[in-house]
């Protein structure tokens, strides 16, 4: 333990309390030596040694005197506060005898050393040392606890004086800021002093010039005592009107609540209007039939007028729209009399000439598509062979001019136009987007920058529940505007696969699929809907004798004839309400499953070429067609929760 500084300064200064080099213990670790045997003495007998080890208790005579050294050495290291606990330790130390301790009164006293066969002697020697240090040891602890006490002591009264000191100078320099701020304060006063004295005067000034502007005042007061009289008639009169405005407020306000009744009950008539609509619509959608096939002959092309003069092997009867003609002539194999005409009738729900345009079409489906906002699945799409029209009625030209947009840019601008007319009625939509094709059997996604190197997707169940189907990693664009939706539409249009046969100059090798995911929701009703409108450009089937198709032409072919033949296989399954359905036979019918049965409604748009020489095409489509039209799926239900 080390002295304060205080103490430790007045050591160093007095000097140490035992003068240096002289030791009042006797050294441990030193043994007196033996004396040399004395020949003249005779030997001395043997005796056994004591049991225990002799050199034990030298060690704790060592021990003791070690710890003797330390308590001095304490005493010597503790700072002297002050004079008198020098005292204190000077009359401590005049009271220990310094010096070798005095030997034991025994016979080897008065003959000296003893001789080292006398061990029993030598242990008595040391025990009547250790006893002598013990008694010393003592003594030296309880001037080293008095020591303890007085250096606390001082140590604490040193720790108070210095507190106080801090105190004393903290108040002295609080005392001085507040000096300061006296005399600024003071200084603050003179000056408003004289300022003060300055405002007297000119007060003193005011006073007698208010003095006169009080008689003035006065007479004013006289006055306005007049005035009040008649702004109190004034103000009866006003409180009155007051009164009355507030009893026609009342009034109003009744009114208003009687209004607000009133539009309560117009909303209510207005949604279950809403409502009866949407079942009337419905009604009307499923006596046309919830699969309906329309026919679409297109135009002939102006390479095509000069190589074919009119289109006698089509006719359009102008009293029934629904009805299509073909007619070829029939020649005699034995002889070259000529028979009569061979003719095929067809019926659809609707039959569109080549003179008929892109607005009288989609007139007809305008309806179906205000059935998906209703709640329900809806899909529109073209069959036919290549070349008969079938992108052109679907999508439109390259460059779109407001003429020749094609169904699916229509059926976005009413899904968009419709649900903003839906939100005054309470109800909020919102639309995600995806395009893909099949090409080859196998699934691209259209939104990506390069589909070919997109990874191959599948077609998955939305659960384990449900017949939902949905394709994972597809991208699903939110969509907001039917400017985004077009957008979308450009940029699959360029990455969808086509390439040039000898039937089409840009034919599609591939099937599109638009779809428009479609939530709506009214919050005040608790009512909410979910369907999707799809719209599909199938690719155009294929004579492999007049498409001349090799290689990787003739590989798309195949694959696209076989996706169409599964397609009609499904249709006939419906037809035919058989129970198992071939959906899982193409990915086609297998994504469409949702579309083609069940809750959903559907439409076939059949494109015929105008060409005579696409006469057994024509008459194959059409005939696939009117399967088609003869197949019933039931009663389509709405996916309303």
């Amino acid at each position: 333990m080390e002295a304060p500084a205080p103490l430790k300064a007045t050591m160093e200064k007095e000097g140490p309390l035992l003068p240096k080099g002289s030791s009042r213990l006797p050294v441990p670790c030193l043994r007196p030596k033996r004396p040399a045997p004395n020949e003249n003495e005779p030997p001395q007998p043997l005796q056994k040694r004591a049991r225990g080890d002799p050199s034990a208790a030298k060690r704790g005579a060592m021990t003791i005197a070690t710890s003797q050294c330390r308590a001095l050495a304490m005493v010597a290291a503790a700072p002297a506060a002050h004079r008198n606990l020098r005292r204190g330790l000077v009359s401590t130390r005049q009271a220990v005898p310094v010096g070798p301790p005095k030997p034991a009164s025994t016979s080897s006293a008065t003959t000296g050393k003893r001789a080292p066969w006398d061990l029993k002697g030598q242990v008595s020697d040391l025990r009547s040392k250790v006893g002598t240090y013990k008694e010393k040891l003592q003594g030296l602890a309880g001037e080293n606890e008095a020591l303890r006490l007085q250096v606390a002591e001082l140590q604490a009264g040193l720790g108070q004086a210095k507190a106080q000191a801090e105190e004393l100078s903290g108040q002295a320099s609080t005392l001085a800021s507040e000096l300061q701020v006296s005399q600024e304060q003071a200084k603050e006063n003179s000056q408003k002093v004289s300022e003060l004295l300055v405002k007297e005067q000119e007060l003193e000034e005011t006073l007698r010039s208010q003095a006169s502007a009080i008689s003035h005042l006065e007479s004013a007061g006289q006055e306005a005592k007049e005035a009040n009289g008649l702004l109190a008639a004034q103000l009866e009169t006003r409180e009155a009107e007051l009164l009355r405005t507030e009893v026609d407020l009342a009034e109003q306000r009744a009114q208003r609540e009687a209004l607000e009744v009133r539009v309560a009950e117009l909303e209510q008539k207005l949604h279950e209007s809403e409502m009866e609509r949407r079942h009337l619509h419905n009604a009307v959608q499923e006596l046309k039939g919830n699969i309906r096939v329309f026919c679409r002959v297109r135009p002939l092309l102006p390479c095509e007028k000069e190589a074919q003069k009119g289109m006698a092997h089509l006719h359009f009867p102008p009293e029934d729209r629904k009805s299509l003609v073909l007619s070829k002539a029939e020649e005699s194999h034995v002889g070259r009399e000529r028979k009569e005409d061979i003719t095929y009738e067809f019926n659809f729900d609707r039959v569109f000439p080549p003179s008929s345009s892109q607005a009288e079409v989609f007139e007809e489906i305008a309806l179906l598509v205000q059935s998906a906002l209703d709640g329900y699945h809806v899909c529109i799409f073209a069959y036919g062979q290549t070349g008969s029209g079938k992108t052109y009625t679907m999508e439109g030209p390259d460059k779109m001019e407001p003429d020749t947009v094609g169904m699916i840019p229509r059926a976005v601008r009413q899904i968009f136009q419709t649900a903003r007319e839906m939100e005054a009625k309470g109800w909020k939509y919102q639309f995600m987007a995806n395009f893909l094709e099949i090409y080859n059997e196998s699934l691209r996604d259209l939104l990506v920058l390069r589909p070919e190197q997109s990874p191959e997707l599948e077609i998955r169940r939305v659960s384990p529940h449900t017949e939902e189907l949905h394709v994972p990693n597809l991208s699903y664009v939110p969509v907001a505007s039917e400017q985004e939706v077009l957008r979308l539409l450009q940029r699959a249009k360029a990455h969808r696969s086509v390439a040039r046969t000898s039937l089409n100059e840009r034919s599609s090798r591939s099937h599109s699929l638009f779809q428009l995911h479609i939530e709506g929701q009214n919050v005040p009703r608790e009512l909410h809907t979910t369907s999707v409108l799809s719209l599909v450009d199938l690719a155009g089937s294929e004579r492999l004798d007049k498409s001349l198709s090799k290689g990787e032409r003739l590989k798309e072919t195949q694959a696209i004839n076989s996706s169409l033949s599964n397609l009609g296989l499904v249709i006939m399954a419906l037809s035919n309400k058989e129970a198992h359905i071939p959906y899982r036979n193409s990915k086609l019918t297998y994504l469409l499953q949702n579309s083609l049965g069940g809750s959903s409604k559907m439409l076939m748009f059949v494109n015929i070429s105008p060409l005579e020489e696409n006469f057994g095409e024509s008459l194959s489509s059409l005939r696939f067609a009117r399967k088609v039209n003869e197949c019933v799926i039931g009663t389509a239900s709405a996916n309303r929760k």
